[in-house]
């Protein structure tokens, strides 16, 4: 079956490809997920099949990884490594120092956790005065802090931890690491490249491949990501992203709609959901069909409470 690049798919069709792909690899068969890729590309959803973003620019090159020397903030950044790595050592444990866990389908084992400076422009005062070099180093690259297309991160990678094959939501932007703790042990796959971080080295590349990370290693691995605009937009196209950009009250209207949730409330380190009246009744119903005062979901199964 050929290709049509010419008939542009919508978001809908590209995420309900992607869920698909995600589902079969999911299920253990990947030759299956691999051939929906390749069904994707022939009906001209993407132009390659390990590239399988949900908003999607068909006209830019189809390309993993980039030299970061192409870049004039790698440069930058590499000239701060020192200070940044300086303020990061006075963080002998992560949670101390604000890092949340990342508590998502991505991480398949262990822990990973991250503090965020910026996200789709927004700046997150507390972080930005915790630490103040860093803040102050990404605030010398605008077009990753307040009109970055998306997030400024410290990720801090604990060993042991796997993060799975995805694909991150848009070929419109690019990815930028520095590397600030990097033991030996860990290393990424974007596409088909096996890369390695280096202490005070940028790596870039673009999320939209396929990647995933694993952490071999015996000490964490902690490193700056920052999402910039991909450089061969046009200014037209870039400026349509940016504003097209959902505030974070937006986006967190639309996570509680789609899940039905009513109210979130957090009390010290807890957090509890409060399902809207549709989803409280298909809860309480099955509750009681089980003969059961609570239920939990743990590693994909749910587990069930004072059983009757």
């Amino acid at each position: 079956m050929r290709a049509n690049p010419g008939r542009r798919r919508s978001d809908d069709v590209r995420r309900h490809y992607s869920e698909l792909v995600g589902a079969l690899r999911a299920d253990g068969d990947a030759e299956a997920a691999r051939q929906a890729a390749d069904l994707a590309v022939a009906h001209g959803v993407w132009r390659h099949a390990l590239q399988r973003p949900t908003h999607y620019v068909p006209s830019l090159d189809p390309r993993p990884v980039y030299d970061p020397a192409d870049f004039w903030f790698t440069g930058y950044l590499e000239e701060n490594h020192a200070r940044i790595r300086e303020e990061l050592d006075a963080v002998t444990c992560p949670a101390r120092g604000g890092f949340l866990p990342v508590e998502e389908p991505l991480l398949g084992r262990g822990r990973w956790e991250q503090v965020t400076f910026y996200e789709t422009g927004v700046r997150f005062d507390d972080v930005c005065d915790r630490f103040p070099v860093t803040a102050g180093v990404i605030d010398g690259i605008p077009e990753a802090a307040a009109a970055g297309p998306g997030v400024v991160t410290l990720s801090w990678l604990h060993p042991g931890t796997h993060i799975v094959p995805h694909c991150g939501g848009s070929n419109a932007r690019l990815r930028v690491h520095l590397g600030l703790r990097v033991p030996e042990g860990p290393r990424i796959r974007v596409g088909t490249e096996l890369l390695t971080w280096r202490e005070g080295k940028c790596l870039v590349f673009d999320d939209s491949f396929e990647h995933e990370v694993w952490h071999d290693g015996d000490r964490p691995r902690v490193i700056l990501l920052l999402d910039v605009c991909h450089p061969a937009l046009d200014a037209a196209t870039r400026e349509w992203m940016l504003s097209g950009r959902a505030s974070l009250t937006d986006r967190m209207t639309a996570y509680m709609r789609e899940r039905g949730i009513e109210r979130v409330e957090i009390n010290g380190d807890d957090v509890t959901f409060s399902p809207n009246v549709g989803a409280a009744g298909l809860a309480r119903r099955h509750l009681q069909k089980m003969g059961a005062s609570a239920m939990e979901l743990h590693e994909g199964r749910l587990r069930y409470e004072n059983i009757i």
